[in-house]
């Protein structure tokens, strides 16, 4: 099998989120034995049986932070990962509010569903973990959240890198260089900026900073005012010479040795 990104939906935020508007579902990526599911909000169970996608076969999930638009479905997740919480099975890797629990935030995955997993993993930005036949690497945010984290994935065909939710700050260009692949979490278009996110400029200033650009990026988690998204795709691709796709409900991206096919 290559390697295969999904998208359950493109929207984030909480006004996407409560109208569905763009759907909230997260996104998947599958390797020959990994079976991811990205950031499961609000919706993530029903995108995965409309695109016919078993949720059966998921082995792990990844949680960025503690807001409903990323975790709200990650229990059903859970169970469908430990066959009925009858299978003591897979991985649950998120941020130390995510799984413990900090100030506020409370954990967002139960006691229960976590004591009924193999592995259930608190990581800080740097860390690094072996997944299945991947590696993954926590990066670093800047949210509302303040144990947030984003990801870079190692896998036989590349890097894919996940920025999460954050604002922009220096230690995105290094943690992202020279990945295949970039999912990049954008609320608002051009220089419209928002605090705790990133907006199309910043992702231009990201992008022009690396020394080894994306061959693609992938624009996530948009908000109600990103009316246009394939006009906004256009506007960052002609500012960074490279291919720029708005995810949306069943967008695939399957990356082979040299070539990466978009469905």
């Amino acid at each position: 099998m290559n390697v295969e990104i999904i998208f359950l939906g493109s929207g984030g935020g909480r006004w996407a989120t409560i109208t569905q508007k763009k759907p909230t579902g997260g996104f998947r990526i599958h390797t020959d034995e990994l079976k991811l599911h990205v950031d499961p909000g609000p919706g993530a169970i029903v995108r995965l049986n409309q695109l016919k996608i078993s949720p059966w076969k998921t082995n792990s999930l990844f949680i960025s932070h503690c807001h409903p638009d990323h975790y709200n479905d990650g229990e059903i997740i859970v169970e469908a990962i430990t066959n009925g919480m009858t299978r003591k099975r897979g991985i649950f890797i998120g941020s130390l509010t995510v799984v413990e629990g900090f100030g506020e935030y409370e954990y967002v995955i139960s006691k229960y569903h976590q004591s009924k997993l193999e592995l259930v993993k608190a990581l800080y930005p740097n860390d690094e973990l072996k997944l299945y036949d991947t590696t993954i690497k926590a990066t670093k945010t800047k949210h509302g959240d303040p144990f947030g984290i984003g990801f870079r994935l190692k896998t036989k065909y590349g890097d894919i890198g996940y920025t999460s939710d954050t604002e922009f700050i220096p230690s995105l260009i290094k943690d992202f260089d020279g990945v295949r692949v970039l999912i990049a979490n954008i609320v608002r278009k051009k220089n419209e900026k928002i605090r705790g996110h990133l907006c199309s400029n910043d992702v231009i200033d990201l992008i022009n900073s690396m020394e080894n650009k994306p061959e693609l990026l992938i624009m996530n988690h948009m908000g109600v005012k990103m009316t246009n998204p394939l006009k906004e795709a256009k506007y960052i691709e002609e500012n960074t010479n490279i291919k720029v796709v708005p995810a949306k409900l069943g967008l695939r991206i399957e990356l082979l040795k040299n070539n990466i096919l978009i469905r």
